[in-house]
């Protein structure tokens, strides 16, 4: 490849909040060891007078997300701000602190530098749906006509413009701070936003990633009515089972994951560790469906060559792949055919679907998180649930935490040459991949 390599974007720091906790690392261990909080959910979370067949999701654990976002912010933000707003904040909060970073809204990112320069690139395919749930609940149903009332700061928490906009409330940071919605792609996109600024010189440093709070009636139902949702017929723990021959549907699950993204040369100013590379990405639209991808794969495919050639990385290089992977057949069918086509040497595949439920809009940057966490932890979440594999998904599944080619199995840290691909493939034919590898000064790869 003789294309002169872009400049270096680096992870610095990683944020994540899901239904197995809040914090990277209690989420990267209890997922490590297979832990998910995938269980039938009470008739109390769903207070409309609909009917819901099936129940199953991967819920935040609501008491725990109100004490922590009460001690993360002032009143002020956490009062105007909706539930997968509060969940966007703690991990974005978690990922700044963890690349060092003590933000204030007085002197922004750090003392001396121009907040200008740092921007907001986050994505929500469902939104504030759980909020106007509940605020038509709330409307409809209370007692006293003073009650029957919008509430004050109803408009601006409906909109979703306003997960980017508080968090530059709560940091200071004043460069360009958007809310981008691809549906189930949401995350993922948002991450390429914010790297095509970074590589545009429009900033120096983006805090990335996607939320998702949408266990609700109406996405429920949706799903269900589609006949996207899993049945369980042997208990919660058989529901959504990627690639394997007994799949039946995807579960909803809940979260939100960010990453800190800065130029090279910026996170090196200030002494930043770079945690990984985040070495390219792409994505297309299939203009096919607003449900189902082509048969064959070949848009899935094309925005992961896409992908490999913005990143100027051969296939090979890729040792393994967070896919989609909902559980679902036809996508899930779809999505193996196209890697088979793109990786003919079958990297190791995975889906954290399986354990966190689909979270919608957070998943593609959960799984970035997930990506960064192999390159300095070491391993891959493996995929736990296939226990017969369907040979219409021909995928070669990580079966074992340790990676071959990846720190902790096998390779040292920071000596290894392992990519790391995450794939996100929404509804409308809204597709994205990125590309993760070791930081600049561990790479070992031929240019």
């Amino acid at each position: 490849m003789t294309s002169k390599p872009p400049e270096p974007i680096v992870v610095t720091g990683l944020g994540m909040a899901t239904s197995l906790g809040f914090g990277v690392e209690t989420n990267w261990a209890r997922l490590l060891a297979g832990e998910s909080e995938i269980r039938e959910l009470p008739e109390h979370m769903f207070p409309l007078p609909v009917t819901l067949p099936v129940r199953t999701g991967a819920a935040v654990n609501r008491e725990a997300l109100t004490e922590e976002i009460r001690r993360r912010v002032p009143r002020s933000v956490w009062n105007t701000t909706e539930p997968a707003g509060h969940l966007w904040l703690i991990a974005a909060l978690e990922a700044l602190e963890h690349a060092g970073l003590r933000p204030t809204p007085e002197n922004g990112l750090a003392m001396g530098e121009d907040p200008r320069r740092t921007g907001i690139y986050v994505g929500s395919g469902a939104g504030a749906i759980l909020f106007a749930e509940r605020e038509y609940i709330r409307v409809y149903t209370a007692e006293k006509a003073i009650h029957r009332d919008v509430g004050r700061f109803a408009l601006p928490m409906y909109m979703s413009s306003s997960l980017a906009g508080q968090l530059s409330i709560v940091t200071g940071a004043r460069g360009p701070a958007m809310t981008i919605n691809t549906a189930c792609s949401s995350g993922s996109t948002a991450i390429l936003s914010a790297l095509e600024a970074l590589r545009g010189g429009r900033i120096d440093r983006a805090i990335t990633g996607g939320t998702d709070i949408a266990l609700s009636t109406a996405i429920l139902k949706g799903f269900y009515k589609l006949g996207a949702l899993s049945t369980p017929v042997d208990g919660v723990s058989s529901a959504c089972r990627p690639f394997d021959s007994a799949r039946n549907g995807l579960v909803v699950g809940e979260g939100a994951a960010c990453l800190v993204l800065e130029r090279a040369d910026t996170a090196a100013a200030r002494g930043a560790e770079p945690l990984a590379r985040l070495l390219g990405g792409a994505s297309n639209t299939e203009a096919y469906h607003l449900l189902a991808p082509r048969k064959e794969g070949e848009d899935m495919s094309a925005c992961m060559e896409m992908a490999l050639e913005n990143s100027l990385q051969p296939p090979e290089k890729v040792v393994h792949v967070y896919a989609h992977g909902t559980g679902t057949r036809f996508n899930d069918a779809c999505e193996a055919i196209a890697l088979q086509r793109v990786f003919p040497h079958r990297p190791t595949v995975s889906a954290s679907k399986e354990l966190l439920g689909h979270t919608l809009g957070a998943a593609g940057a959960i799984d970035s998180v997930l990506a960064v966490m192999g390159q300095t932890h070491g391993g891959v979440v493996p995929l736990r649930k296939l226990e017969n594999p369907d040979p219409e998904c021909p995928v070669n599944p990580a079966l074992e935490s340790e990676h071959p080619h990846l720190p902790g199995g096998g390779m040292e840290s920071g000596a290894n040459s392992g990519i790391v691909m995450v794939e996100s493939f929404a509804f409308g034919g809204h597709n994205t991949a990125l590309l993760f590898g070791p930081p600049p000064m561990a790479q070992h790869e031929e240019r």
